[in-house]
């Protein structure tokens, strides 16, 4: 922390000066005639590591930070977010921003309500200069009134923290029970609105929730539905009731007012989406008849698939398919060991720019984070860098195939470690 080391400094300083005083009196403590005392220098104050940009970065060397939050990841998934080399994320009762060179926290801005212990939290999301996040509480119980869960959502100033407001959401149970581990989450930002989605697997409840930036709040609700995205002016996500044989959608409504825009029958499975560049999302999903695999790239102003594919998965096989944005025009997705294949966002097709398969003298490689044309993730044993443009290795070791990626930082959040970029 700064500051730790002022009062040894100061220690050490007195001891310099009593040490090189000259004749007796300076020896007794005493100051001569006409003399003044030193001045002393200011406390010195830790240096912070230099943070260094590198776009993309291909070689990592891993920091010595220790995190306050108590994990990064839930279920596979990122818990916390990255932007410009700092690491944003919930805890049980407050949100934090942290320094991911150095571990330190920046800041921490605590919720209103009573938030939940023992809550699984997930990603806050960046737009603009704002940090946007949900928190997963509950009301107590009043009188004759039972408790009942409560969403705070909370848009942050991202340097300093400071609540720019605040929105609390009731959830109406009906006659349903809860265990309070309902699962809030912030699905995306527009310049217009804020899209909350709130899962509880207790209770069956699916539901979304669209907040108007400006009058901060909910324009429109809808039950059995869960957000995955924003875009365009549209919300896509899955309808249905959230259990396992019911039927369900992917379906995209409209922002302004939640009127349905297009529809595509499920199953009895929900896709899992993947926001992946704009106006595109990808779809994987199981499909329930006989547990193949349904593989699409929707345009999520129509829901009409620009790439499709189906692949026949024996029944003890987990297949899926996991896609990659590199924030700039690269898709790049991952079909669990079998394949790796890569699009141009702007040209999705039935020809993808380039594909790895399984063969004789290379290893399909499983992908963690894709940036600025650069893939990353696990090839044969070590840590590999894809060049993603050609789909070839590129000439350098990563070190670490990371989760979140940036410029200035990358994440392993299943070990919760923050490495630099060297090169």
């Amino acid at each position: 922390m700064r500051g730790l080391n002022a009062g040894l400094a100061a220690v050490l300083i007195a001891a310099v000066l009593a040490g090189c005083g000259g004749g007796d009196e300076a020896q007794k403590g005493q100051s001569a005639p006409n003399e003044t005392p030193a001045e002393q220098p200011p406390p010195s104050t830790p240096r912070k590591p230099e943070r260094k940009a590198f776009d993309p970065p291909k070689v990592f060397e891993k920091t010595e930070a220790k995190f306050s939050l108590s994990a990064f990841n839930d279920d596979e998934r990122p818990t916390v977010t990255l932007h410009d080399g700092n690491i944003y994320g919930v805890d049980d009762k407050a949100i934090v921003g942290i320094d991911g060179l150095t571990g330190e926290n920046l800041w921490m801005t605590p919720a209103t309500i009573k938030a939940s212990s023992g809550a699984k939290p997930t990603a806050p999301v960046v737009s603009g200069d704002r940090l946007y996040a949900a928190i997963n509480g509950n009301k107590p119980a009043q009188g004759t009134t039972p408790s009942h869960p409560q969403v705070e959502v909370m848009a942050l100033d991202l340097k300093s923290g400071k609540a720019d407001w605040s929105t609390v959401i009731d959830i109406d149970l009906g006659n349903k029970l809860t265990t309070g581990q309902g699962r809030p989450a912030v699905a995306g930002v527009t310049d217009t609105s804020v899209v909350v989605s709130y899962f509880d697997d207790s209770a069956s409840i699916g539901r979304t929730f669209v907040l108007d930036k400006s009058s901060h709040q909910v324009r429109w609700t809808k039950d059995q539905f869960l957000a995955a995205e924003v875009d365009s002016g549209v919300v896509v996500g899955s309808g249905g009731k959230p259990l396992i044989s019911e039927k369900r959608t992917t379906t995209g409504l409209a922002e302004a007012d939640g009127a349905q825009k297009w529809s595509i029958d499920t199953g009895g499975y929900p896709a899992k989406l993947m926001p992946i560049s704009p106006k595109l999302v990808a779809s994987s999903l199981k499909v329930y008849s006989n547990g193949d695999n349904q593989f699409d790239i929707l345009d999520v102003t129509t829901g009409k698939p620009l790439y499709s594919k189906t692949t026949d998965v024996p029944s003890t096989s987990g297949y899926d398919v996991t896609c990659f944005y590199d924030d700039a025009s690269l898709i790049v997705c991952d079909a669990r060991g079998e394949r790796t294949f890569a699009y141009d966002a702007n040209s999705v097709g039935a020809t993808p720019l380039w594909e790895i398969t399984k063969s004789a003298n290379r290893v399909v490689p499983t992908l963690t984070a894709a940036y600025h044309g650069i893939v990353y993730g696990f090839g044969a044993d070590d840590p590999v860098a894809i060049d993603g443009k050609t789909g070839k290795d590129a000439p350098d070791a990563p070190g670490v195939a990371p989760a979140l990626i940036d410029k200035y930082l990358a994440v392993d959040v299943r070990k919760q470690i923050s490495y630099k970029p060297i090169k």
